[in-house]
């Protein structure tokens, strides 16, 4: 997607899905900097943020006692690992398990009002909703998964992907990945976490939550304070591969979700910057997960055969529901074999560069072959 035009996309600007509180707040946080190319896109999500604002009204006053009491019986299984390591393919196979409950677009972009208005949420969802998404050409319809950072976003500054919105404070967001140095913002993320599974269990009708969110995977004590019971599915890819592809996936999510104008070359270093983060929470908190409950998945074995895979995870992790819907996962399986069509990373010098010098513990240590850039 070129972006000379791509300030024209205003229907999917997460925005008109915050709280008027919180769109003030991280306008607050940015200094209410736009780029006035941008503020169409911006007074459309204002008008729709305000359109819905009964509706989130009445959703809270509804649904807040309900949320607050909702048991979690069954801790969530979280699916965990950097962008474009298959977790949406993955999740999207997972969504065949009825008996599990998990984040649809409906759910990710409307959270405060999807309770009370399901039918008018749709709908809208739906109005909004590009085909497919920009970056794989993966389906993008109502009820397909998401990630659970979309919804944080809407009424909490917390949200990781708001740093799409405000690429220029990329560098804040970033922090909201660890928390680190920052305990009572930390306190604040967990409570706001917590009622956030709470309001999506209420809404599964108690179901066992599968949650797929890449953020997750730098928050794993975080996580298990909550949730002490989590299982974890952790998926990784050729990190030749996996810059690439997270390179074309911010870059085609910015242009359609920013009010303001980015720095393509800080955007490749904080890719970096963050995957190399990532893995150094992970030396030093994969071992707090006991070992029956996480599995890891590498991409390009799940890719390959994605059904005797998600066999092996529902058996080491001890998840009920294969048999029951597996027939229905198989066919999913086939048809993307038939109809999918992935794009095409093409592993150039640069990216060969940038991946040796910043990642070549990860190359190693997951034994994927290290290249060499043809002109040294």
């Amino acid at each position: 997607m070129g972006h000379d035009k791509t300030w024209l996309i205003v229907k999917e600007e997460p925005l008109a899905g915050y709280s008027l509180l919180n769109i003030f707040r991280v306008l607050w946080d940015n200094k209410f900097r736009m780029h006035p190319k941008y503020y169409l896109r911006f007074w459309y999500a204002i008008g729709l943020n305000l359109v819905t604002l009964p509706l989130r009204v009445i959703q809270k006053i509804r649904f807040h006692s309900k949320i607050k009491n909702t048991v979690i019986k069954e801790d969530p299984i979280f699916i965990i690992g950097h962008y474009r390591t298959g977790t949406t393919y993955l999740m999207t196979l997972m969504a065949y398990d009825k008996t599990k409950g998990y984040v649809s677009n409906i759910e990710g972009y409307a959270t405060l009002f999807y309770l009370a208005f399901p039918k008018f949420t749709r709908w809208i969802i739906e109005s909004s909703l590009p085909d497919v998404r920009p970056m794989d050409n993966v389906i993008m319809g109502a009820d397909e998964p998401t990630e659970e950072e979309y919804c944080i976003g809407t009424y909490t500054r917390y949200g990781y992907y708001t740093g799409f919105i405000f690429p220029r404070n990329f560098d804040l967001y970033s922090r909201f990945l660890t928390f680190e140095g920052m305990p009572k913002h930390l306190e604040k993320w967990k409570k706001n976490y917590y009622y956030l599974v709470q309001m999506l269990t209420l809404g599964h009708k108690g179901k066992q939550l599968f949650l797929k969110n890449p953020a997750n995977s730098y928050r794993i004590p975080h996580i298990l304070e909550m949730f002490p019971n989590a299982k974890f599915i952790h998926t990784y890819r050729n990190p030749y591969k996996t810059y690439s592809s997270t390179v074309k996936f911010f870059d085609e999510v910015f242009a359609i979700y920013t009010l303001q104008t980015w720095d393509k070359e800080k955007m490749k270093q904080d890719i970096l910057d963050n995957y190399k983060l990532l893995y150094e929470y992970h030396e030093k908190d994969l071992h707090l997960i006991p070992e029956d409950h996480i599995v890891h998945v590498k991409y390009e074995e799940f890719i390959k055969d994605p059904v005797t895979n998600m066999e092996r995870i529902y058996k080491d992790l001890n998840i009920d529901g294969w048999d029951e819907h597996k027939d229905d996962m198989i066919a999913y399986a086939e048809s993307q074999k038939r109809e999918y069509k992935p794009n095409i990373h093409i592993t150039d010098d640069d990216v060969i560069r940038r991946v040796n010098e910043h990642w070549n513990d990860m190359r190693e240590k997951y034994g994927y072959e290290r290249l060499e850039p043809k002109e040294n």
